[in-house]
């Protein structure tokens, strides 16, 4: 049961620190390196002299719609593993 409750955690808060990186990584180019990103298509952005303007365009696109597309799935995996400590709560309370 141990395991279990590992993985849905991991299903759980892995997805949000994702999205909350990728944020992070589009303020730090777009204020940091004067990056112009957006949802629209991708612009050029010089760091260090290599174009990430492809990877910005992505890590911006994830970064604005990383909610909607692993809200559900970082949702459920959280209601199982509520579930799952709430059943292993109950099996290892003690019985009188």
């Amino acid at each position: 049961m141990c395991l279990v409750r590992r993985i849905l955690a991991t299903l759980t808060i892995g997805p949000i620190v994702l999205w909350l990186m990728c944020i992070a990584l589009v303020m730090l180019l777009g204020f940091g390196f004067d990056c112009e990103i957006h949802e629209g298509f991708a612009n050029p952005c010089i760091v260090l002299g290599q174009d990430l303007g492809e990877t910005a365009y992505t890590l911006g696109v994830f970064a604005a719609w990383g909610p909607l597309i692993f809200g559900p799935v970082t949702m459920g995996a959280g209601l199982l593993w509520a579930i799952a400590i709430v059943i292993d709560r109950y099996r290892s309370r003690p019985r009188s």
